[in-house]
C-alpha cells in the first residue's frame, strides 16, 4: 500500500494540472484593477502566516525562498474520517516571485487521498491579503469502476488572520 500512494499521486499529476489549468482559464479571476491598488500600506503579499477559508479550514504556511511548508487543518471531509483523526496534514508547495505571487501546495491525507491548491495572493484596496485558489481532491477509489467519482474540483478563498 505504501508504494501504491506515491504512484497514484504521480499518475494523477498530469490530469490534476490539466484540470486546474482549464479551470483557471475558464473562470472569472480577481482583477488587479478591480480589487487592488498600487498606493496601499501593504505593498507585497506575504504567504507566511495563518490563513482561514470561507468554510473554516485553516492553513499555517511558511515560505522560505520559493518553498512553502506548513500544516492544513480541514473543516470539511468528503466522507467521515477521510482526512484522519485530527483532520490535519502537512503541506508542501512552491510560491512565485512578485508582489502578488502565484502559489501551489498539496497534501497527502492520512487515509491516502491527495489534495492540491493552485492560486494567487492578492492585496485588496484596504491592504487585506487574500489567497484565491482552485483545488482538486483525489479520493482513493476501491477499483476502476469507482474511479469516476473520485476526483472533485472547487474553489477556496483564504483570508490572512
Amino acid at each position: 500500500m505504501n508504494h501504491f500512494v506515491p504512484q497514484f499521486c504521480t499518475k494523477m499529476s498530469s490530469l490534476m494540472w490539466y484540470s486546474i489549468f482549464v479551470t483557471l482559464i475558464t473562470s472569472r479571476t480577481l482583477s488587479a484593477n478591480e480589487f487592488s491598488t498600487l498606493d496601499m500600506k501593504v505593498t507585497s503579499c506575504n504567504i507566511t502566516g495563518v490563513w482561514r477559508n470561507e468554510l473554516g479550514s485553516t492553513l499555517h504556511m511558511k515560505a522560505e525562498g520559493s518553498e512553502v511548508r506548513g500544516v492544513y487543518q480541514t473543516a470539511v471531509e468528503s466522507t467521515s474520517g477521510a482526512a484522519g483523526l485530527h483532520r490535519t496534514a502537512r503541506i508542501f508547495g512552491i510560491v512565485g516571485n512578485g508582489t502578488q505571487p502565484a502559489v501551489s501546495f498539496s497534501v497527502l491525507w492520512e487515509k491516502g487521498s491527495c489534495s492540491a491548491w493552485l492560486g494567487q495572493c492578492f492585496i485588496l484596496h484596504d491592504g487585506e491579503q487574500v489567497l484565491k485558489t482552485f483545488w482538486m481532491l483525489r479520493s482513493v477509489a476501491d477499483d476502476l469502476a469507482g474511479d469516476w467519482g473520485s476526483t472533485r474540483l472547487g474553489e477556496d478563498v483564504f483570508f490572512k488572520t
